[in-house]
C-alpha cells in the first residue's frame, strides 16, 4: 500500500511537471509586453479560417472575458450549427457541470458544482420553465428536473452558465441557472435557410433512424424580422442491461439461527422454508426439515452469521429495452423595432417526444419467494455488517418473464414576448412574460407469466467478481411450455403529469456604463402534478383470474391468478354481497365465462421476440385481455411504475430585486463590480392523493367487495420568505488576465415529492416508503467564488477557479422500522393496498405481522459544505505544431463535501462525483473538421441508507467513461463552392461505455446498461 501510494504521489507530480512545462512553453509563445493592449482573439485569418467549432470557443472565450462574474457560455458560429447534437453534452464542457445520462446513454439532466439536478435552474430565454416528464427510465425525476433530451440544438444559438448569482437572476438554483437561448431573425439579419439532415445507427439495435431540421429567417432592414425552425428526429434504440432491483439476505427463522445477531442487519426478503417443499430439485427430500444444522451442512465452510447476512440479488434480472423514439421541437421567433430605441420580440416554442419502447426482462426472484441456499460462497469471514455472495446453488427457485410495452409522451409548449424599451440615454426599460404547459403520460402494463411452484427449478449463481453476474439454470427457460399463470401476474399501472408556468419580469435601468442602477419586480407561478392510475386487480381478474368482469380479489384479498376457466359458474357463489352498499338494488351477473387468457392458452402467446428472446405477441394479448378497456378506465392510484408518488405542488412567488452596477479602478487596476439584494415571497400550496378504505365494505365478503378503495386529494398551504444578496467583481490584472471575486446566497426549495402529505410505498412489495413532509424549508447556500483567468489568445483561455458551497437546511432522512399495522395512525390499512402490495405482505406473514421500513425527510440543524476546485484549459496549438489547426480543450472538477453539526452522518449530496473532466482535441482548417473528446466522471453515491431494508445499505455508482468522435468536410471551403453543404460523421459512446451501480459493496452489482455505439452521417448546408 505504501508503495502504491508513493507511485500515486510520483504520478501527480509528473502531471503537474508536464502540464507547467506545457504552459510554459505556451506562455513563452504567446510572450508579449504587460503594457501593451493585446487582443482576446487574433484578427489573422489569412492563416486559419476560424469556423465550426473553433469559432464556438472563440465565441465562448470572448463572452467569458466580458462577464463580470462566474460565467460560461456555448455558442452556435451560426442558426442551424450548433457544435454539439445533445444541449446537455454541451454542456458538460463547462467547468463544475456535470451530466446525468439515460440507459440509453443519452445526456438528459446537468448539475453543477456538487449538487443534484434539482439544485439547477434552467431558464428558456430568461423564463421559468418547467417540463412534465420524469426524467431516466429508472429514475423518478419530479420536475424541478429539465430533460434536455426535449431541446434539440439546431433551434439555439447561446447557452450560458451562470455559477455566481446576481440579484436580477430567478432564484430556485443554489448550484447555478442555466439559460437556454432559442434563435431569433435579428441574430443573423437578412434572409437565410439552413439545413441538416442525418442517418443514426445504433449498433445493437435494427433498424436506421433518422433526424432533421430546417431554419428560416428574414428580416426587412431594421424593423422587422422573423423566424422558424423545424427539428425531427426518429432513433431506433436498444439498450441491454442487468438490474437486481435491490439485494436481500434471508429472513432466518429461530430454528435456522440460534445466532444473537440473528436478522440483525435488514433486508429479509426472502424466507426460506422450514422444511423442503414437494418439488425443490436438487435431489432434496421432501418435507426434511430445513434448520441451522440443514444449513450449515448444505453450505460447507460457512458459519450461520455468513448465511444470514450474505446478499443475494432481489430480482436477479436481464433486461433488454428496444423500440422507437420519435421527438419533434419547433420554433417561431419574431422581433420589431419600430423605433431606434424600441425593441418588440416574441419567442415560441413546441416540443413533443413519443418514446413506443418493449421492456422485457428474464427473472430469477429470490424477493418473496422460498430459495434453498446451497453450496453457497461469499466475500467476507465476518459479516456482521454484510458480504456478498461470490456463488451458489438454488433449489426450488422461481423464474419469470416480464414483459412491458412502454409508451411515454411528453409535450411542451412555450409563449414568451418581450420588449426593451431605451427611455433615454441613461434611462431603460425591459418587460417580459411567459407561459408554458407541459403535460407526460406513462402507459405501463406488464405481463408476468411465471415458472410453476415445485418443478424443480434450480439456479446457479456466479457474481463474477461484481459484475455482471451469470445466472443459469437447470431447466429450458425459453420453453413456453414451462411458464404457468400461479403466482404469476398483470398489472396496469399508468402516470399522468401536467406542470405548467406563467409570469412576468420588468426591470429599470438608470444610469450608462460607469455606473448605473437596477431595480427590478418578477412574479411566478408555477405548478405541478402527478397522477398515478393502477387498474392491476380488474385486469388480472379478468385475463388469469376466472372473472372478466368484475374486481375480483382471492383469499386474504390476492388477486386471484390462476388461469382456470370453468364458464357458468353460479353469480350468488362468487357476488354474495352484490346488491348491498353501493350495488344496493342492482341485478348480478347471472354467470362469468373464466379467464380470458386461460392457462391452456398462455403457450401460444409466448414467442421469439425481435433480438431472439421470449416475448409476449402483444397485439394479440392486447386483443384478447380486452387491455385498453380496463386502461382507459384505469381508476387513480397514490403511486405509479415509475415509483413517483401522485401529488401536487403550485408555488406562487413575488420577487424584487435592486442592484448596482458599474466600473471603476483600484491601485490603477481597472474593476468591473456588481452588487444587489433580491427578496422573494413564496406562497406554496403541496398535496398528495391519499387512499382509504370505505367502512360500508367491512360487511360483504371479499368475492362480493367490488368496490376499489377510495381516494381523495389533501392540500397544505405554507409561506416563507428569502432575502439573497450578492457582490462580484472582476479585476483586469493584464489585458489578458482576469480575477474573479463572489460572495453570495442562493436557495432552492425542496423536492416536491418529499413535500407531499402522506405516504407511499416505493415497490409492490409494500415493505419500503416514505412518509410525506410537506413543511420542509428551502435549502439556503452561502457561496464564495475565487478565480483567475489567462486568455492565451484566439480561442484559448485558461481558468482556475476554487469555491465552497455552505448548504443549511440540507435533508436528513430518518428511517424508522415499524409493524405495518402501526401505519393505520396515518390512515394506511391493509385495504387500502393495491392487489399486488397485499400478496407480498400475505407472503411476510399478514398485516399483523410484517414490518415495514419508512423514510422521512426533515431539514437538519447542521451544515453541509461542499468544496471545490475548476480548472479549464482551452488552447489552440498553431505556434507550437507545423500543422495549424490543432488544439486541446480541457476541464477538469475536483469537489469535496463534508457535514458538521446535526446530520453530519446523514449529510451528502447525492450523484455528486469528486473527479470529472472532460477532455477534447481537435483539428479544424481548410473546411476539414475532428474532435475527440473523453468524458470522466468519477463514481459516487447515488442513493442514501437503508436500501431494500438493508441498514447499511446504499446505492452507488461506479466511475463512467465515454468517448465521442466528431468530424465534418464543408465541401464549400474544400471545392471553393458557394453554398455547398458540410458533410459529418460522427461516432457516439465510441469506446462502448456502461453505466454501472453497486449496492452497498463494490462487488455486489446493481445495475448495469450497456447502450454501445452509435454512427450517424450527416449533411448540413445554407443558403
Amino acid at each position: 500500500m505504501i508503495e502504491k501510494s508513493v507511485q500515486r504521489r510520483r504520478q501527480r507530480r509528473q502531471v503537474v511537471l508536464g502540464l507547467g512545462v506545457l504552459a510554459g512553453l505556451i506562455q513563452q509563445a504567446y510572450a508579449q509586453d504587460a503594457t501593451a493592449p493585446a487582443p482576446v482573439v487574433s484578427t489573422d485569418t489569412a492563416v486559419v479560417k476560424v469556423t465550426g467549432y473553433r469559432a464556438s470557443l472563440l465565441s465562448s472565450a470572448k463572452d467569458k472575458k466580458e462577464a463580470v462574474g462566474f460565467q460560461d457560455t456555448i455558442s452556435a458560429e451560426d442558426i442551424g450549427k450548433f457544435p454539439d447534437k445533445n444541449i446537455a453534452e454541451s454542456l458538460s464542457r463547462v467547468p463544475g457541470v456535470q451530466i446525468a445520462r439515460d440507459v440509453t446513454g443519452e445526456g438528459m439532466n446537468i448539475q453543477i458544482r456538487g449538487l443534484g439536478s434539482s439544485f439547477t435552474k434552467i431558464l428558456l430565454n430568461n423564463a421559468q420553465i418547467a417540463v412534465a416528464s420524469s426524467g431516466p427510465i429508472d429514475g423518478a425525476n419530479t420536475n424541478r428536473e429539465i430533460d434536455l433530451d426535449l431541446l434539440p440544438t439546431d433551434l439555439f444559438t447561446k447557452l450560458t452558465v451562470s455559477k455566481s448569482p446576481t440579484a436580477d437572476l430567478i432564484e430556485g438554483g443554489a448550484a447555478g441557472v442555466v439559460n437556454l437561448r432559442s434563435a431569433r431573425p435579428f441574430d443573423n439579419p437578412g434572409t437565410h435557410v439552413s439545413y441538416s439532415g442525418t442517418a443514426q445507427k445504433q449498433q445493437i439495435a435494427d433498424g436506421v433512424g433518422g433526424r432533421g431540421s430546417i431554419v428560416a429567417s428574414k428580416t426587412w432592414g431594421d424593423t422587422f424580422g422573423i423566424l422558424a425552425g423545424l427539428a425531427v428526429n426518429r432513433q431506433k434504440a436498444r439498450t441491454r442491461g442487468y438490474e437486481t432491483v435491490g439485494l436481500t439476505n434471508p429472513n432466518l427463522t429461530a430454528a435456522q439461527s440460534a445466532s444473537p445477531t440473528r436478522n440483525d442487519t435488514g433486508g429479509g426478503n426472502w424466507t426460506i422454508p422450514s422444511t423442503v417443499p414437494a418439488g425443490a430439485g436438487a435431489g432434496l427430500a421432501a418435507g426434511t426439515p430445513i434448520d441451522q444444522a440443514f444449513l450449515l451442512a448444505h453450505n460447507p465452510g460457512l458459519t450461520i452469521d455468513q448465511i444470514d447476512n450474505a446478499l443475494v440479488p432481489r430480482l436477479g434480472r436481464f433486461m433488454d429495452y428496444y423500440g422507437t423514439r420519435d421527438k419533434t421541437a419547433a420554433i417561431l421567433s419574431a422581433e420589431w423595432r419600430p423605433l431606434e430605441n424600441l425593441h418588440f420580440y416574441v419567442d415560441t416554442l413546441y416540443s413533443k417526444k413519443d418514446d413506443d419502447m418493449t421492456r422485457v426482462a428474464y427473472t430469477w426472484a429470490v424477493r418473496n419467494n422460498a430459495s434453498i441456499p446451497l453450496n453457497m460462497q461469499v466475500d467476507q469471514s465476518n459479516c456482521a455488517t454484510g458480504c456478498t455472495v461470490t456463488s451458489g446453488t438454488y433449489a426450488n427457485s422461481t423464474y419469470f418473464i416480464e414483459f412491458g410495452p412502454r409508451r411515454d409522451k411528453t409535450s411542451l409548449k412555450g409563449l414568451n414576448p418581450g420588449m426593451e424599451w431605451k427611455i433615454s440615454p441613461t434611462l431603460k426599460l425591459d418587460a417580459q412574460a411567459n407561459y408554458t404547459k407541459s403535460t407526460f403520460s406513462h402507459e405501463a402494463p406488464t405481463i408476468m407469466p411465471i415458472t410453476a411452484a415445485g418443478s424443480g427449478l434450480v439456479t446457479t449463481f456466479n457474481n463474477n467478481g461484481g459484475g455482471v453476474p451469470s445466472i443459469t439454470f437447470n431447466r429450458d427457460v425459453t420453453d413456453p411450455a414451462n411458464f404457468v399463470w400461479a403466482g404469476g401476474r398483470v398489472n396496469i399501472q399508468n402516470e399522468l403529469r401536467e406542470t405548467s408556468t406563467k409570469g412576468f419580469h420588468t426591470d429599470l435601468t438608470w444610469g450608462g456604463p460607469k455606473l448605473n442602477l437596477k431595480a427590478g419586480i418578477a412574479y411566478d407561478d408555477i405548478d405541478r402534478r402527478i397522477r398515478g392510475q393502477d387498474n392491476s386487480a380488474a385486469w388480472q381478474a379478468a385475463v388469469c383470474g376466472n372473472n372478466p368482469s368484475v374486481f375480483l380479489q382471492g383469499p386474504n384479498g390476492a388477486p386471484a391468478c390462476d388461469g382456470a376457466s370453468t364458464p357458468g359458474a353460479s353469480a350468488a357463489a362468487l357476488y354474495p354481497g352484490y346488491g348491498t352498499g353501493y350495488t344496493a338494488g342492482q341485478t348480478a351477473p347471472l354467470t362469468y365465462q373464466g379467464s380470458l387468457i386461460p392457462l391452456n392458452q398462455l403457450a401460444g402467446y409466448l414467442t421469439k421476440g425481435p433480438y431472439g428472446n421470449l416475448v409476449i405477441d402483444w397485439s394479440r394479448f392486447r386483443k384478447d385481455s380486452n387491455y385498453d378497456a380496463y386502461n382507459s378506465s384505469a381508476p387513480d392510484s397514490t403511486s405509479s411504475s415509475t415509483g413517483a408518488s401522485s401529488g401536487y405542488v403550485r408555488e406562487k412567488s413575488t420577487g424584487f430585486y435592486l442592484e448596482v452596477n458599474g466600473q471603476t479602478a483600484v491601485a490603477g487596476f481597472p474593476v468591473r463590480y456588481n452588487a444587489g439584494v433580491r427578496y422573494v415571497s413564496t406562497k406554496q400550496e403541496v398535496g398528495s392523493l391519499n387512499s382509504y378504505s370505505d367502512p360500508r365494505n367491512a360487511a360483504l365478503t371479499l368475492n362480493g367487495s367490488k368496490y376499489p378503495n377510495l381516494t381523495q386529494w389533501v392540500y397544505q398551504d405554507d409561506r416563507y420568505n428569502d432575502t439573497l444578496p450578492s457582490a462580484t467583481a472582476a479585476i483586469n490584472l493584464r489585458d489578458d488576465v482576469v480575477a474573479r471575486v463572489a460572495l453570495s446566497k442562493s436557495m432552492t426549495r425542496a423536492n416536491p415529492n418529499s413535500l407531499r402529505p402522506g405516504i407511499n410505498f416505493s415497490s409492490t412489495s409494500a415493505d419500503v416508503g416514505t412518509i410525506g413532509s410537506p413543511n420542509l424549508k428551502p435549502y439556503q447556500s452561502d457561496n464564495i467564488d475565487l478565480g483567475v483567468d489567462w486568455y492565451t489568445g484566439r480561442e484559448g483561455y485558461v481558468s482556475l477557479t476554487v469555491f465552497q458551497k455552505k448548504v443549511k437546511g440540507f435533508t436528513v432522512v430518518d428511517n424508522i422500522t415499524l409493524p405495518f399495522s402501526a401505519l393505520a395512525a396515518y390512515g394506511i390499512t391493509y385495504n387500502n393496498l393495491i392487489p399486488t402490495q397485499q400478496v407480498a405482505i400475505n407472503a411476510r406473514g399478514g398485516p399483523d405481522a410484517a414490518t415495514v421500513v419508512m423514510s422521512q425527510e426533515r431539514n437538519a440543524s447542521g451544515t453541509l459544505t461542499v468544496r471545490g476546485l475548476e480548472i479549464g484549459w482551452v488552447q489552440p496549438l498553431d505556434k507550437l505544431l507545423p500543422i495549424r489547426g490543432f488544439g486541446f480543450s480541457e476541464t477538469a472538477t475536483l469537489i469535496n463535501q463534508s457535514a458538521s453539526g446535526e446530520g453530519t452522518n446523514g449529510f451528502v449530496a447525492l450523484n455528486v462525483p469528486k473527479k470529472s473532466n472532460n477532455f477534447g482535441f481537435y483539428y479544424e482548417n481548410h473546411g476539414w473538421m475532428a474532435r475527440i473528446s473523453h468524458q470522466y466522471q468519477q463514481g459516487s453515491q447515488s442513493a442514501g441508507a437503508n436500501q431494500s431494508g438493508v441498514t447499511l445499505a446504499a446505492l452507488y455508482g461506479r466511475s463512467y467513461k465515454q468517448a465521442d468522435f466528431s468530424s465534418s468536410v464543408d465541401l464549400e471551403q474544400v471545392l471553393g463552392r458557394d453554398n455547398w453543404p458540410t458533410i459529418t460523421f460522427d461516432i457516439v459512446n465510441l469506446n462502448k461505455a456502461k453505466r454501472e451501480g453497486y449496492f452497498q459493496f463494490p462487488n455486489a452489482a446493481f445495475t448495469s446498461y450497456d447502450p454501445g455505439r452509435t454512427f450517424q452521417l450527416g449533411i448540413r448546408g445554407k443558403f
